[in-house]
């Protein structure tokens, strides 16, 4: 399958389907939308998962990249154990995000134990969410050779994003990786400024959209990693 590069409008790493496309829609009804296909499809969320992580471990990607930025799922994003494990065993070191302030929608990420188990490292934090412990060493500003698993609501095959709507992955990109990686930080196709670092979407077939209402200042997403 092809690479998904968002400023060459590529198609994403999905299987052929047919997609519900959204016109003159808000953001709201978008994610409202896309909870009903969750649910519709939850009976498949588990397989659909396992063949996005298996794409993940074998895309050239994640193959060149010493430090994986991953996330722990909710029941209806895209559940990444198998690449977290998979990355740890092959010596990558592997970062997991905690909240670290939901009022100011702000998160960091933390290092995980490679000589630990995962759910001794990790355990329920805000909105339910499994998140590192704090006594894990916290990861440094995004480097070279990073790769960046970012979940989303929403993505379209030229890479833009539709987050659930708390902000906590927009400041992360916008204030911590872009004012470090890019060189000008006002555009927002300015991908050859980040130093070998990718930000890959993560999502199911059926979040893949025509079109979202986005703006200027908006990452986008460099590939997509979809079933």
């Amino acid at each position: 399958m092809s690479l998904v590069q968002a400023q060459q409008e590529p198609k994403p790493r999905c299987s052929p389907m047919v997609s519900i496309y959204f016109f003159n829609m808000t953001k709201q009804e978008i994610r409202q939308e896309i909870k009903l296909l969750c649910s519709q499809n939850a009976g498949n969320l588990a397989e659909k998962s396992s063949a996005i992580c298996n794409q993940i471990i074998n895309s050239k990607e994640y193959k060149a990249a010493t430090v994986i930025y991953a996330y722990m799922a909710l029941q209806d994003e895209v559940d990444l154990t198998e690449v977290i494990k998979n990355a740890l065993r092959d010596g990558k070191k592997v970062a997991l995000p905690k909240i670290i302030s939901k009022e100011e929608g702000i998160i960091k990420f933390f290092y995980l134990d490679p000589q630990k188990r995962l759910a001794q490292q990790t355990a329920a934090g805000t909105f339910g969410i499994s998140e590192p412990d704090e006594s894990l060493p916290a990861i440094p500003d995004p480097a070279h050779k990073t790769l960046i698993l970012v979940p989303g609501r929403a993505f379209t095959k030229e890479g833009d994003r539709l987050g659930r709507g708390k902000g906590y992955y927009d400041r992360f990109l916008g204030n911590g990786l872009l004012r470090y990686a890019r060189n000008d930080i006002g555009s927002r196709n300015d991908i050859g400024a980040r130093n070998d670092i990718t930000l890959a979407g993560v999502c199911f077939d059926f979040q893949i959209k025509k079109s979202l209402p986005v703006s200027r200042d908006d990452v986008k997403m460099d590939i997509i990693f979809c079933n």
